[in-house]
């Protein structure tokens, strides 16, 4: 489940939900009341002739044995039902959610015989399904009419050798009627339960999956947090490929950041940068080494709780569908509207939000879609701001915006990395020039570090990133000149 799509995930909460509750609502009462029933009706016909009741319960094997040749057949049919459903969802969710790139590369077309492709798929298999369900419910109804033209004959010979009467023959058939009804409609309600059962299995695979990271038993909390990160020989890699072969993508990482200094990586493409800061919120575990907080091995400290001394601010911040307010106050809901309203003038925000009619209850749409690049990042350099962390992860917070806006936003940073220990990722080496240390990694190591002016004066990776951007940036700058007139 750990790879699994979000709408995949969200086929299993909400229709595999429905379909179990649809056995407990309904299924469960009526079985109660059937079982109930049967036991009233068998006494009965045992009571007005026992020799016609043992005949009629000859009957059942045969009900046993279709249930069992029938029930396991009808289980795996509805859960790849299911499955085909899931995979339905989890496509069209990622498609619709990238439907500007599918519009941009003009794949709607393909994209709508990829849906049709995957429809027919679930059709054929609900056919298939339905086709089981069917013929296992009109078996059964061929052996309740079957029971019943038994017991006529039988009954028929016994009141012709005086020991039945028409009436206790009319009586028993009713009494029969009451018995074999519940049985027939248990072999309609069993298709339910089948489906069910395959909902419930499905349900449970998700409800079993462990986490990979949890806090041990004994985990320590966190009493308080200067904010000392330490990273001791550490290496990380991703299991991949049938063979579960393991690629390392970090290798010995050491490096040492005191309270409220600026650690920046810098790198090319696939270094590894990302990964490294993952590891601080606990998203992986190293594989070898240990990271120190404070000078206590991460994994030692409740993982809430030292999450909760961290705020991280991406390159593409996620916003969730409601107000502006219900945003910034994500990671600390108990805030006080002062709060929010001083969090957001710390980032830059106050002045666009207050312009809005709604202001603080402003909808900012799914993922933020009504905000501009700019806003978005002010509203969610905000959102770390009110929760006061001591360790910040910058990871390309301003990579993707236009000069006004970068100019806003890193403001706004320089606010939040204030007192705060902070690890930086960015490609324009610029915003990095004013860290304390500057980490050079190159193909998942740190090839160099030092602060700028040290870096620059050896020659290595870092000044060739440096020269290759200082080149682009004249290069940009001249383009934007008129051309000289000819003389």
């Amino acid at each position: 489940m750990t790879a699994a799509k979000a709408g995949a995930v969200a086929s299993r909460i909400t229709s595999d939900v429905e379909g179990a509750q649809r056995l407990i609502s309904g299924g469960a009462l009526q079985l109660v009341v059937d079982a109930l029933i049967v036991v009233f009706a068998g006494i009965m016909v045992l009571y007005l002739h026992w020799k016609l009741a043992l005949l009629c319960l000859a009957i059942l094997p045969l009900y046993y044995l279709t249930f069992r040749k029938f029930n396991g057949r009808i289980r795996g049919a509805w859960r790849e039902v299911h499955a085909r459903m899931e995979k339905l969802s989890g496509d069209a969710v990622e498609r619709l959610s990238g439907v500007r790139i599918v519009q941009a590369f003009g794949r709607e077309e393909a994209e709508r015989q990829r849906f049709e492709a995957q429809s027919g798929d679930h059709t054929e298999e609900a056919r298939k399904a339905f086709f089981l369900s069917n013929v296992f419910g009109r078996m059964n109804q061929a052996y309740s009419e079957a029971g019943k033209w038994l017991i006529w004959f039988a009954g028929a010979l016994f009141v012709l050798q005086g020991e039945l009467t028409i009436g206790g023959l009319v009586a028993f058939q009713a009494y029969l009627g009451q018995l074999y009804g519940p049985i027939y409609r248990f072999s309609e309600l069993n298709v339910t339960i089948q489906t069910a059962l395959a909902h419930i299995e499905r349900i449970f695979e998700v409800l079993d999956t462990e986490p990979e990271i949890r806090s041990k038993p004994d985990a320590l909390p966190v009493t308080s947090c200067h904010g000392d990160i330490r990273f001791e020989n550490v290496a990380f890699g991703y299991r991949s490929g049938e063979e579960d072969e393991l690629h390392e993508v970090l290798h010995d990482i050491t490096f040492h950041a005191r309270p409220g200094q600026v650690v920046a990586l810098v790198g090319p493409s696939g270094a590894g940068k990302s990964t490294l800061v993952q590891l601080l919120p606990r998203f992986y575990d190293p594989l070898r080494g240990r990271i120190l907080i404070d000078g206590t091995d991460l994994r030692d400290y409740r993982l809430d709780e030292i999450r909760g001394q961290m705020a991280v601010v991406l390159q593409d911040n996620t916003l969730f569908s409601g107000t502006v307010y219900e945003n910034i106050a994500y990671g600390r809901p108990e805030a006080s509207m002062e709060e929010i309203r001083a969090a957001a003038a710390a980032a830059n925000a106050h002045g666009f939000i207050s312009e809005w009619e709604a202001g603080y209850d402003t909808l900012v749409g799914e993922r933020g879609l009504r905000l501009s690049g700019g806003q978005k990042q002010r509203i969610a350099i905000a959102r770390a701001l009110l929760k006061d962390p001591r360790i910040l992860i910058l990871d390309e917070a301003t990579s993707a915006l236009d000069a006004e806006s970068e100019a806003l936003v890193t403001g706004a940073l320089e606010e939040l990395m204030r007192g705060r220990t902070t690890i930086i990722i960015a490609h324009r080496l610029a915003t990095v020039v004013r860290a304390d240390q500057i980490l050079v990694m190159d193909r998942g190591g740190i090839v160099d570090r030092g602060t700028h002016q040290e870096l620059l004066q050896r020659s290595g990776l870092y000044r060739e990133l440096y020269e290759k951007q200082l080149q682009a940036m004249k290069a940009e700058a001249f383009s934007g000149l008129p051309e000289a007139s000819p003389a």
